[in-house]
């Protein structure tokens, strides 16, 4: 069988929780068309599901200034996040004088959410008064009872007038900053900031409201998020039981950080926001927040970018983050000031590091992208009954590696109900390479006491770069030492590289997810790792049933890193540039040749533990392997 070399260009769509039925695509700032061909026209805005429908709420933007030629809210509708019809304006600018949405009025971030107590669906909006440029500084709210409208405004105004947030000190309450002329961007400006001056300047009136987002929290609480003090700091502000007003339940958060354009998600019982710095409408680079809980402590991380113009989000500001069934997709607007309705879009996969901590990977201009940019070029379904293909799939045979208990041999591998069942079993039985005076490991022993299985596509399917998907379902109980990983054939191990997709065992008593490389050194036979050791209390503690269910393991192989990822979630990046052999492997780097798959499930040994008799027979279950390359590569 012809080998079968796979090249990749870049990352696609990932994520962990599953939110909406359809998974976005990837769009990087080129024409992104309605079904009439044209630039969809809604920016700022945000994607609201309801009754398996995506509603995308946007600002209708005209040509130059803000405000000139805006004629409100516009929406888009559609069924898998990809064809998008242009439903018109849902709310709409108005001729009346004096209407704080009078046309020549300034309508930004809208964002819509459905209400449950009410049945009616929630605009909350930016909105600043014809001719006061961004001097009002209001929070509008319009409702509609049906999500394609027509939404009447019910209301435009500061927030929370005469109200202190919750975490203000009683000492700064009471502080009188009348008269007071402080330089700003100076070390006593900056204090006098946190204790809350522009809030007291604004408590009467209420406090402006510039860039925002709402936020429904998975009990049903929502929250208005929104750029105060003169874009200084944040405010999160909770909403009633109709999300159409304000409890007075408010705190203030990065008090001078001159945070904008919040956009704001929840996994795993963490909140995570990311905002922008303020620069008009020059790109700047992100910001990254978290906090456990939403009215409680926020602490800032490092900017969430990476990749090409990571320190300008990627030309972009953030609007909104998108919850799906891959995870999570980062929205944001490239502006365009001289044609604002011509402004491009971004939608980025968020991901996440071994910790947790969320990333977004950017891309060159141009480059294909999307789960559409990838074709499948092989897989194996193991949809028959029997063996595996023979036609791709070999075994070892025998004791082979690390002092492991099992023999290896191939009748511990077969397929059934579409699943490739590798099999540990405990057996008692001679071992035919037996020799009383080995010097052998694999000799010296008297005994077959386990069998089971390792297959592999050596001289059959090989990879070099491209993706890798694994769906299966590992044993975790004692002694149990499963993997899915990769070995080149140019040279002696470590040399030829080794790339662990997945290896499970234990690490002083306690069960690590493992997600590995190994290269050669100067020594014969001594390897340098790059290795991540994942507890496996991290994934059980969200799901205490983890073991029951198939979970996905992917590597994703270029010319610059291998990244390893489980359900989503990245485990670990490996650069290229560090995987450099030492002088028995002469200098080679073992990653820019081809490798070939291994399938297996040993016992004991090294890693394995002590073997669990209560475990036996163990099952480890592959339901698909598959292999892409980029779509555009032919």
């Amino acid at each position: 069988m012809k080998k079968l070399v796979i090249a990749a260009m870049m990352l696609a769509a990932t994520g962990v929780t599953a939110m909406c039925a359809v998974t976005p695509p990837i769009v990087n700032g080129e024409v992104f068309p309605d079904t009439e061909g044209n630039h969809i026209n809604a920016h700022g805005g945000a994607i609201m599901e309801h009754d398996g429908t995506y509603y995308w709420y946007g600002e209708h933007r005209g040509e130059g200034r803000p405000g000139k030629g805006q004629r409100g809210v516009a929406c888009y509708t559609s069924t898998d996040l990809r064809n998008w019809t242009n439903r018109g304006i849902v709310l709409s600018v108005t001729d009346e004088a004096d209407s704080p949405i009078e046309e020549g009025c300034i309508i930004e971030r809208p964002k819509v959410i459905y209400c449950p107590a009410t049945g009616r669906f929630v605009m909350w909006f930016h909105n600043e008064l014809k001719g006061q440029g961004y001097a009002a500084a209001q929070a509008g709210v319009a409702t509609s009872d049906n999500p394609l409208g027509p939404f009447k405004l019910s209301a435009s105004s500061r927030v929370n007038p005469g109200i202190y947030p919750l975490n203000m000190s009683e000492a700064d309450r009471a502080r009188n900053w009348d008269g007071v002329e402080l330089e700003w961007w100076t070390p006593e400006w900056y204090e006098a900031i946190n204790q809350g001056m522009l809030n007291k300047r604004d408590h009467e009136s209420g406090q402006m409201s510039r860039d925002m987002t709402v936020f429904v929290d998975d009990d049903g609480k929502a929250y208005h998020i929104y750029s105060a003090e003169e874009n200084l700091t944040l405010n999160i502000a909770e909403l009633d039981s109709t999300y159409e007003r304000h409890t007075g339940r408010y705190i203030r958060i990065f008090p001078g950080g001159h945070n904008e354009a919040p956009a704001i998600f929840k996994k795993d019982g963490t909140y995570w926001m990311i905002t922008s710095g303020c620069t008009g409408w020059a790109p700047n680079t992100a910001r990254l927040m978290r906090a456990d809980s939403i009215m409680g402590t926020w602490t800032q991380l490092p900017n969430p970018c990476v990749g090409p113009d990571a320190d300008i989000t990627f030309g972009g500001q953030s609007t909104y983050i998108m919850p799906h069934e891959g995870g999570f997709t980062f929205m944001a607007d490239i502006w365009n000031p001289k044609d604002l309705g011509n402004s491009r879009h971004i939608w980025l996969p968020i991901e996440f590091r071994s910790d947790g901590t969320p990333y977004i990977m950017g891309r060159e201009r141009g480059e294909a992208s999307g789960d559409e940019a990838w074709r499948m070029v092989w897989s194996d379904e193991f949809d028959r009954d029997g063996k595996p293909d023979p036609k791709i799939w070999s075994y070892e045979n025998g004791f082979v590696r690390n002092h492991e208990l099992q023999w290896y041999q191939p009748e511990n591998a077969n397929c059934r109900d579409g699943l490739l069942v590798i099999e540990a079993r405990s057996e008692n039985r001679p071992n035919p390479t037996y020799s009383a005076d080995a010097n052998d490991w694999r000799k010296s022993r008297k005994t077959i006491d386990y069998t089971s299985a390792c297959v592999k596509t050596q001289g059959t399917k090989d990879m070099l770069y491209g993706r890798l998907d694994v769906r299966a379902r590992i044993p975790v109980g004692g002694g149990s030492w499963p993997a899915i990983w990769l070995l080149g054939e140019k040279q002696p191990w470590p040399s030829c590289g080794e790339i662990d997709v997945m290896e499970y065992y234990r690490i002083n008593g306690e069960p690590h997810i493992l997600a590995n490389a190994a290269w050669g050194t100067d020594k014969p036979y001594q390897a340098k790792w790059n290795s991540q050791r994942i507890p496996y209390s991290h994934f059980t503690d969200t799901d205490p049933l983890w073991a029951e269910k198939f979970h996905i393991w992917r590597m994703d192989w270029d010319e610059e890193n291998i990244k390893l990822y489980l359900d989503g979630e990245l485990l670990n990046i490996i650069p290229l540039s560090s995987t450099v052999n030492g002088k028995q492997g002469n200098g080679t780097n073992p990653f820019t040749s081809p490798q070939y798959l291994l399938l297996n499930l040993a016992i004991g040994g090294d890693n394995g533990g002590t073997p669990d008799p209560e475990c036996f027979p163990m099952k480890y279950e592959i339901d698909y392997v598959r292999l892409y390359e980029p779509a555009a590569r032919k």
